[in-house]
């Protein structure tokens, strides 16, 4: 009787579990459709490693290029100089690129995407030339941690451009973000006209890369990669050859050692355009926010180490508010958004 029993309970189960089973296998729809979900599931995961994997190096490229424009302002060669050093190296191998990967570097036939273009390179080669400017003047970390105050404006204009919510956790964080730069800077600042110009510009460069990185996200995946690049660079180019003969004292690299250092800035900064432009693609913005931030770290790390520019404990803690807020921010209408959706 015992057997018999387990038996029927045995049954029991396993004909709960048939009807699904059956239907599954008796429908190849069903059973591809749900294939093809894992697929995708699978895909996405992957799509954002790489996401994070390329934004993480991007940090690095970008710390690396900014170290070199260090060594070359402390070299005397002005800042505008070296912007066009960049753009000439990026565009170039920028054009190579959409030539490798066989788009055009126009972009989409589209008008409106082209205008939303130009206004991207416009927006990023205006920062750029403003961050190299403030490298030049101030200490790498500092310059670097002023101007990571983008994600601040990034949520403003990203409320304006794509209609994401701006509520009271992102004011918050933003006037704290506000004091993390206050005391990165400190009184002394005030003092020195050469370290406030700096930090306006380096405020303004955030600014404009902060307009630059909504415009990517706008345009999203119709826009190969590459074109921003190329976008980037020719409008950077353009600017900065007019701007350095009216505004500054070009003169040419002497020695072997700032010819390096000259096609370094270029090299770096393309890699780490190309990787940012596609990590933004790739990578949900939240997560993608820790790996951007990673620049801090790098900057921190050069400055010490190359430049002897060692921060007091003021500044550190101004970076670690700063870079804390920004973080904030990011997870923040990451987790907003994942909730929205479910």
């Amino acid at each position: 009787m015992s057997s018999r029993r387990e038996e029927s309970d045995i049954a029991v189960e396993t004909t709960a579990l048939l009807p699904e089973t059956v239907a599954t296998a008796r429908n190849p729809a069903i059973a591809a459709a749900a294939a093809s979900i894992d697929s995708e599931a699978a895909q996405r995961r992957r799509d954002e490693l790489k996401g994070y994997v390329c934004m993480a190096a991007s940090a690095l490229g970008f710390a690396t290029n900014s170290a070199c424009v260090k060594a070359l302002a402390i070299a005397k060669f002005p800042s505008l100089e070296i912007v066009f050093a960049r753009s000439v190296m990026q565009l170039s191998l920028g054009l190579l690129g959409c030539l490798f990967y066989r788009v055009s570097p126009l972009g989409p036939a589209d008008s409106r995407i082209r205008k939303w273009l130009v206004l991207r390179g416009s927006a990023g080669a205006f920062g750029n030339a403003c961050f190299f400017y403030a490298v030049s003047v101030m200490t790498l970390a500092d310059a670097t941690v002023v101007f990571f105050t983008g994600p601040v404006f990034s949520a403003i204009f990203a409320n304006w451009m794509l209609g994401e919510p701006y509520d009271g956790f992102d004011r918050i964080a933003s006037v704290v973000c506000m004091l993390g730069i206050i005391l990165v800077l400190k009184p002394t600042v005030l003092f020195s006209q050469v370290l406030a110009a700096g930090a306006v510009a380096a405020l303004a460069g955030a600014m404009s890369g902060a307009l630059a990185y909504c415009v990517v996200r706008k345009v999203g995946r119709s826009v190969h990669y590459m074109v921003h690049v190329v976008y980037f660079g020719f409008l950077s180019m353009v600017g900065s050859l007019i701007a350095m003969f009216a505004m500054q004292s070009p003169r040419m690299p002497n020695t072997a050692y700032e010819w390096v250092l000259m096609a370094m800035v270029g090299t770096f900064a393309y890699l780490g355009q190309v990787l940012l432009n596609r990590g933004l693609q790739l990578a949900p913005a939240g997560p993608g926010t820790l790996m951007r931030n990673l620049d801090v770290v790098f900057a921190f790390l050069f400055g010490v180490t190359l430049f002897d520019e060692v921060p007091d404990w003021i500044s550190v803690a101004g970076a670690v508010v700063i870079v804390g807020c920004t973080i904030a921010m990011g997870l923040h209408k990451w987790f907003s958004h994942s909730s929205g959706r479910a």
